[in-house]
């Protein structure tokens, strides 16, 4: 029994051992890429704008700011008051003459055998067959301006120009309109976002490079891009670049984001941040001196941790040294 106890004594040790050894790390310098923010805007990679090309009322309206669309979608309807009663007419005509070719053709027919037995003369029927022609001439043309005053009303029909955002929409349902007067903009959404940057960072940016994207109006949300566009003209004293956000980038056109550029490596001493406590505003790692562990004050590069959960410190700790979690 005795040699049981000390057994199961010597097993918890050994495993309160090891676990207090898990809980001692090394320090060590660890290499980091300091990076510089600079400040640029989120732009619409295309733009596009849906036109009246009719003059004519505004009698529906399918979308509003911030609607997301697809090429073709109806944006709104705007319709000519002239057309649907030109239509109308047009069709009266054409049943009309569609009548008058039905009764010519059968006075031809029956003037014919009457030719044919010598009883109807050649004149006559050669009038009979001209006056037929006309009439089919008459209805092709009619046939031809109802199609075109088809055609103009489906113009009035306003469909999305591309996969987009609606960025802005500049009339209501009973507008007025007149041909060519915008009806919406769009932004389009197809995961290439045009940053707009200060020129002096023009050297630092290039075609293929991936950086940092920072997003200061979302929680400092961080993001990887890839420059797949520069173009080659300032804009207003501005450098703008096309970039690619693996599963796109839910911001807001002209919203601004901060892109670290790297400037260069440096070795800088790293710690997780359950290593760290604070107490009354002082940061403090416990360091082993000799035999036991003791607080020791730190000063921390930054007071949140970065993406990997770790604190960059600036003083209290050297290469070598042993540092344990504090409990």
């Amino acid at each position: 029994m005795a040699v049981t106890r000390t057994l199961l004594l010597s097993a918890a040790f050994a495993a309160f051992s090891l676990s207090a050894v898990a809980e001692v790390m090394t320090v060590e310098e660890s290499v980091v890429m300091d990076y510089r923010p600079a400040v640029a805007r989120i732009e619409a990679a295309d733009s596009a704008t849906a036109r009246s090309r009719l003059q004519g009322v505004v009698s529906r309206l399918s979308i509003d700011e911030g609607d997301v669309v697809d090429a073709g979608d109806l944006v709104a309807v705007v319709t000519d008051a002239t057309i649907a009663p030109s239509i109308s007419a047009l069709a009266s005509r054409i049943e009309g003459l569609q009548a008058q070719i039905r009764q010519a053709e059968e006075d031809l027919t029956r003037n014919e055998a009457l030719f044919e037995q010598g009883f109807f003369p050649k004149a006559r029927l050669d009038e009979q067959r001209t006056n037929l022609d006309v009439l089919q001439r008459n209805l092709s043309s009619a046939r031809s301006e109802r199609n075109a005053l088809g055609a103009r009303q489906a113009e009035g029909r306003i469909l999305a120009p591309a996969d987009a955002k609606v960025t802005s929409v500049n009339v209501v349902e009973g507008s007025v309109v007149s041909p060519g007067e915008v009806i919406a903009s769009f932004a389009t959404v197809n995961g290439v976002v045009r940053l707009s940057l200060p020129e002096r960072h023009a050297a630092q940016i290039s075609e293929g490079e991936t950086f940092a994207l920072r997003l200061p109006t979302r929680g400092d949300d961080v993001r990887t891009a890839t420059i797949v566009k520069v173009y080659p003209e300032l804009r207003n004293g501005e450098l703008i670049a096309d970039a690619t956000v693996p599963g796109g980038l839910d911001a807001l056109v002209g919203e601004r984001v901060d892109v670290l550029a790297p400037v260069g490596e440096r070795r800088a001493i790293l710690v997780p941040k359950d290593y760290v406590s604070t107490r009354y505003g002082v940061d403090f790692v416990r360091v082993q001196v000799g035999e036991r562990f003791v607080d020791a004050p730190i000063a921390l590069a930054a007071p949140l941790a970065d993406t990997e959960g770790k604190y960059e410190v600036l003083t209290g700790l050297k290469p070598g040294d042993k540092i344990e979690k504090p409990e």
